[in-house]
């Protein structure tokens, strides 16, 4: 029998949509020695009610990436499970998730997301990797924590970076090389919630700087994580950083609409020997970018 860690992290969202989550979870078909459920209050003002069969626990605002290793070190599960708290997992479509872990048994399950309950999805079709490097070789990421599952002791000393965003851009491709056995299953078992005012959404200009320093913070982390690996698994950890490299760029102008914060962020990758991008075809999408982007050399 496995055991999964349900890490519910809040931070001040409605109660309502707590309470949403917290059933999302409560309604799954599994016995309660199936399943551990740990709730992370982060020094919310409006404190997390307790619910029936979940943990709660709570301590001083620290971030997300700080509320999220409280759980980790809670976790007793074979597997771990992350939840926003305004978010909510679909009971028919997590059953798949369920079914794969179940009979598989692989290091990570990944599957996707939908913000529109109208248009949720189950196909039949998965895909199988031998490892999470192979995976990283051949296909795109989510980095987002909470669209997949995974095996709780591949983490060893692996923790989320406290005090930045976009945290997940750190810890998903690490975790990723670590893991053997990768399934994709094609589902959208998990329900995010678009808020203005969560931390993706903002646009305040203080808080846009700050997503763009963290970003460029991450690319250079794992940049220079690269320069401990060899063969294959550099191989990985550099495509992703391309690619995040390519966001980060793209980015720079969606969030400010600025030639000259463009130029600034091209100016700070090449200090760092991130730019130009490498002309490699991982994607047409990032070919078609790298050799656009690159052109912008002449004038650095």
């Amino acid at each position: 029998m496995l055991r999964i860690s349900f890490i519910i992290t809040y931070f001040n969202e409605p109660l309502q949509m707590l309470e949403e989550c917290v059933q999302s979870v409560l309604s799954l078909p599994l016995l309660p020695m199936e399943r551990e459920i740990l709730l992370i209050d982060d020094g919310s003002t409006v404190p997390a009610p307790e619910f029936e069969g979940v943990s709660l626990f709570r301590q001083e605002n620290q971030g997300l990436s700080a509320a999220r290793n409280k759980g980790i070190e809670l976790a007793q599960g074979d597997y771990i499970q992350f939840l926003d708290a305004d978010d909510f997992l679909l009971p028919e479509e997590y059953r798949a998730v369920l079914d794969m872990q179940l009979s598989i048994r692989p290091d990570i399950l990944i599957f996707d997301f939908t913000r529109n309950l109208s248009q949720k999805r189950y196909q039949k079709a998965f895909l199988s990797f031998r490892s999470g490097v192979d995976f990283l070789r051949k296909r795109n990421m989510r980095s987002s924590a909470c669209c997949y599952m995974f095996r709780r002791e591949i983490l060893g000393d692996l923790r989320f970076l406290p005090g930045i965003v976009h945290e997940d851009e750190l810890f998903t491709p690490q975790l990723l090389l670590k893991a053997e056995l990768v399934f994709v299953v094609g589902c959208t078992p998990y329900y995010y919630r678009v808020r203005t005012n969560t931390i993706t959404h903002q646009q305040e200009q203080e808080h846009v700087q700050k997503r763009l320093r963290d970003t460029l913070l991450v690319i250079k982390q794992l940049n220079a994580l690269t320069q401990t690996y060899q063969g294959k698994e550099r191989e990985a950890l550099q495509r992703r950083v391309s690619q995040l490299t390519m966001d980060y760029i793209y980015n720079c102008w969606q969030l400010t609409h600025s030639f000259g914060e463009v130029m600034a962020c091209l100016r700070s990758l090449k200090e760092n020997a991130l730019f130009p991008l490498p002309l490699k075809c991982y994607t047409l999408k990032y070919w078609l970018f790298a050799l656009t982007v690159n052109s912008l050399c002449v004038f650095l």
